[in-house]
């Protein structure tokens, strides 16, 4: 017969090679079929963009640059990601330390006296007097990976940890995206701001032309009326236009985690909207997901929800767990710690839930249903990601064209207004023609500076769509590691 310890060791073997087997499912990534290049692409926008990571350095603008780099550091939203990713950093030690011993230690002391007539008790054999009772020592418990439930659960939480991240990434890329559009917009609003201005002076000037015509006896006075409510008209947009600004401003202070006071201060007046080229590099559909944080998130979350079925599954099986107790006891304090005075217990327990009318099995069917879900859920995240870009390209690309319809439109249109200016001054033309190409004339300047700022917009989106704004193997630094660090 073998002796006590080489059973343990013998058993202890056969326990750690039985841990080995897992049940459920073992994740395999998704395969989608893609189209070979986004609709509305040529060959030369299969090449993958240049520098997606720092996508807003093609507007060279250092204003811009300055505005990310603030949001970066300081946006809320950001901020609270990367405590989510400490926080599933956190729940991955949770998981990691069931592969472990619990150990803990014990030591209490206790007063005691029983009655002396009770002779069923030990501590009548003291005459019923009192007694202490001393006692120190360590107890542990292990639960043995028999099917891989510990396992399956460090798989789910490791999912869950890279998804954690790839949020983070996420909101990086979102955040940059916003800050960009924000400025876009309020440099749009600069510009319109600014062609109203010149074209209330030109109004101006045509209305002291009128005037002095009137004074004159050439003109009449419902004309000069005419004239100065034209120029009423446009001023007007001056407090309209200030308005939309001040609503941009404390947006874009929003995502900067400050406040509008002092971003004002930050954006001169004389910045202009920023230039794009006609065309950009998109790469292929396949590229997306590589570089989209949402894809690459929704594939590690489906990763987790596969895991959690074998980690359900295990409940099904019986658990295996090592238990043991070693201590010193005794009534003296001065016999605690001899070695006759010791005690121990070991040995491994078997448990299993055998009837529990369907919940274990209703927990796996729960998980399987959620996993198929997160299948779902990535190829739909996938499809919208390439309808996204496709939308962005075709808007990008339509959007430039329309630049360049509207500065032609916008020159002809200046053309025509300081002709017809010149031909009123020598009474060949009619007040009613300067009257419409004056209109025209600010219509047209003001389209021009909208679709100057759509163009930028509508490459920012693309963009975003694309995935650009962060880097491989870019992490954020962690509280936790940080308090790792200084201790």
């Amino acid at each position: 017969m073998l002796p006590m310890r080489s059973k343990l060791i013998y058993t202890t073997t056969i326990l750690f090679a039985a841990g080995g087997c897992k049940v459920g499912p073992d994740y395999e990534p998704p395969h989608m079929p893609l189209p070979d290049r986004y609709a509305w692409t040529d060959s030369t926008e299969d090449s993958a963009p240049q520098e997606p990571a720092l996508w807003w350095a093609i507007f060279n603008d250092p204003v811009l640059d300055t505005l990310v780099a603030q949001a970066t550091l300081n946006n809320f939203d950001l901020r609270i990601a990367v405590e989510r990713i400490d926080q599933y950093r956190a729940q991955y030690g949770i998981a990691s330390a069931d592969l472990y011993p619990d150990i803990g230690a014990l030591a209490g002391y206790t007063r005691n006296r029983v009655p002396g007539t009770d002779f069923t008790n030990p501590g009548s054999a003291l005459g019923g007097g009192p007694y202490n009772s001393w006692q120190v020592g360590l107890d542990s418990s292990w639960e043995i990976d028999l099917f891989g439930r510990i396992s399956r659960a460090i798989e789910a939480a490791t999912g869950d940890f890279q998804a954690s991240i790839e949020d983070w990434r996420y909101a990086i890329v979102t955040l940059r995206a916003e800050v960009a559009s924000s400025y876009i917009t309020i440099r749009t609003l600069q510009a319109r701001l600014a062609v109203a201005d010149k074209d209330i002076a030109s109004q101006k000037r045509f209305v002291s032309l009128v005037q002095s015509q009137v004074d004159a006896g050439t003109e009449t006075e419902s004309k000069l009326a005419q004239a100065k409510a034209q120029l009423a008209a446009t001023e007007s947009l001056i407090p309209q236009l200030g308005s939309t600004m001040a609503t941009e401003l404390a947006n874009l202070a929003t995502l900067l985690g400050t406040t509008s006071g002092p971003l004002s201060e930050e954006i001169p007046e004389q910045g202009g909207i920023p230039n794009v080229p006609d065309s950009l590099a998109v790469g292929i559909p396949a590229d997306l997901l590589r570089r989209r944080p949402d894809v690459r998130a929704a594939e590690r979350t489906l990763a987790a929800a596969t895991a959690r079925i074998g980690q359900a599954t295990a409940n099904l099986y019986p658990k295996l767990s090592l238990s043991g107790q070693f201590g010193f006891g005794a009534s003296s304090f001065s016999d605690l710690f001899q070695w006759a005075s010791r005690s121990y217990t070991a040995g491994p327990t078997l448990t299993w839930d055998l009837f529990n009318g369907g919940r274990l099995r209703s927990v796996v069917n729960q998980q399987e249903a959620i996993t198929r879900q997160a299948l779902l859920g990535y190829e739909k995240t996938v499809i919208q990601a390439i309808g996204e870009v496709e939308s962005s390209l075709v808007g990008f690309t339509l959007s430039a064209r329309q630049r360049e319809s509207f500065a032609e439109a916008a020159s002809e249109a200046r053309l025509a207004y300081e002709l017809s200016l010149q031909q009123y001054e020598h009474g060949v033309t009619d007040f009613l023609t300067v009257i419409t190409v004056q209109q025209n004339l600010l219509e047209a300047e003001d389209s021009l500076a909208q679709a100057r700022g759509l163009c930028a917009q509508t490459m920012v989106e693309l963009y975003r769509a694309l995935g650009g704004g962060w880097a491989t193997g870019s992490l954020p630094t962690l509280a936790s590691e940080s308090k790792e660090s200084s201790s």
